[in-house]
């Protein structure tokens, strides 16, 4: 039982530690497709809604 909670600590500080490191070395390039992402998703929801809205 002690193994599997030390493994279970490891990889949640290996996580944490890939996550840290993504932001500080990697956002700043891919920063520019996470927005362009997130406003055709946002125009996506948007379009629905108003099908929605014009088939009721």
């Amino acid at each position: 039982m002690e193994q599997a909670w030390t493994f279970i600590r490891t990889l949640g500080k290996g996580v944490v530690q890939g996550i840290r490191q993504y932001i500080d070395n990697d956002l700043q390039d891919q920063l520019p497709l996470i927005v362009i992402a997130a406003v055709l998703i946002v125009a996506m929801l948007l379009t629905r809604i108003i099908r929605k809205i014009k088939n009721k």
